[in-house]
């Protein structure tokens, strides 16, 4: 069973079965590519999936792509989002401190959208699944 907020992971995670429970729960699913094993390939598949406000161009900063993503997910019309990213585990193996950056960034997407104070009351229920 899939929660309905945070970052969590599921090792044996069915992507398609999860997409349409999220869907059938009233989620806008977004999932990213397989194949991210590190930092670049995390940015392109970021940028290739979820809607970014204001966009971003480089591989640079991690902040940027934080507060992009965090801008992006704000102005998505759903109170629910779910961020599916199947063979999280590669990444996490092939590049850990990347990997870590990257989790932590959308670990505390979940937790910033649920926000009133930071959101001005437009709360999002966000849940993301490491596959």
């Amino acid at each position: 069973m899939i929660q309905n907020q945070g970052l969590q992971r599921i090792a044996d995670f069915d992507v398609e079965n999860g997409v349409r429970e999220l869907i059938n729960r009233g989620y806008r699913a977004f999932l990213l590519p397989s194949g991210i094993k590190d930092k670049r390939a995390f940015f392109d598949g970021i940028r290739t999936t979820l809607p970014l406000d204001p966009p971003i161009v480089s591989y640079r900063s991690w902040d940027a792509l934080s507060d992009s993503v965090w801008g992006g997910l704000y102005s998505v019309d759903a109170g629910s989002i779910a961020i599916i990213w199947p063979g999280s585990a590669e990444m996490a193996e092939a590049q850990p401190k990347d990997f870590r950056i990257a989790k932590s960034i959308l670990s505390d997407l979940t937790e910033s959208l649920a926000d009133a104070q930071f959101t001005v009351g437009n709360t999002k229920q966000v849940v993301v699944v490491l596959a």
